[in-house]
């Protein structure tokens, strides 16, 4: 399995526990990046949840982007079906209109930080894991509707270095800038943070919360068609697919990629 789910008690109603263990990076291909688009929707229809939190066990890795193996198994045909997935999956968080929280406890790189920006609250361990949009320098364009949502959160002083550098982030400097919400020293203070957030949110009336949460996320939901042509344009401009071939090839022989 994927996703290890855990239903708690909180006021209202019960919340989830969604647990990412998809490999040992955690990392995201087109089938657990559906899977994962279910589950949320299948939440959301339910009335009696609350809300959820998204986490993991590994130690190292909340989720490490797209799953490089997988994408040099991929015919270059069917590629866009996969690097697409996240523009698809980020759309379903957005549109999760139940209370969302992410808890970062590792690296959360390129894909990783696309979950964890869709969240509505978002909390990091101040540890050696770092968070970053790390697409550019795989050869990827960064996709308007995560530009977008980084621009309702990031000091706009920060946008330039956050997209067009790809520069990753410790908790606290990650916080400073305005990607993540709030920091601790240790996986179980994280839980704490976001228990009681849940607990809180869970307290707001449901029907007030979710329409306020669409009207708040209103001008992205509006444009998702928009920014899914948009990437699948983007991803035929000429050297995009063989710049990402070649950092996904470098990333398994463990060298610099060489880029066209």
């Amino acid at each position: 399995m994927n996703y290890k789910r855990e239903v708690i008690d909180i006021p209202n109603g019960k919340g989830e526990i969604i647990r990412f263990q998809m490999n040992d990076q955690n990392s995201l291909t087109g089938q657990n990046m559906r899977d994962l688009g279910e589950i949320l929707n299948e939440i959301k229809a339910d009335n009696s949840k609350r809300g959820v939190i998204l986490t993991t066990d590994n130690p190292k890795f909340f989720c490490n982007g797209l799953d490089a193996e997988n994408l040099l198994s991929t015919s270059r045909d069917k590629l866009i079906d996969e690097v697409g997935g996240i523009v698809i999956l980020f759309g379903e968080l957005v549109k999760f209109d139940k209370p969302l929280i992410t808890e970062v406890t590792g690296h959360a790189m390129g894909g990783g930080a696309v979950i964890t920006v869709a969240s509505d609250f978002k909390y990091m361990l101040d540890g050696k894991g770092r968070i970053g949009f790390t697409e550019v320098n795989v050869g990827l364009p960064l996709p308007g509707s995560f530009i977008d949502r980084i621009k309702m959160c990031v000091d706009p002083k920060y946008w330039a270095e956050v997209c067009l550098e790809g520069t990753t982030y410790k908790g606290a400097e990650a916080k400073k800038i305005g990607l993540i919400d709030e920091i601790a020293p240790t996986p179980e203070e994280i839980r704490k943070i976001a228990l009681k957030k849940l607990e809180t949110l869970s307290k707001v009336p449901q029907a007030a919360y979710r329409a306020t949460k669409n009207t708040l996320n209103g001008a992205l939901i509006t444009h998702l068609e928009q920014y899914k042509k948009d990437t699948i344009k983007s991803f035929e401009q000429p050297g995009v697919v063989d710049n990402l071939l070649e950092a996904m090839t470098a990333l398994k022989e463990k060298r610099r990629p060489v880029f066209k």
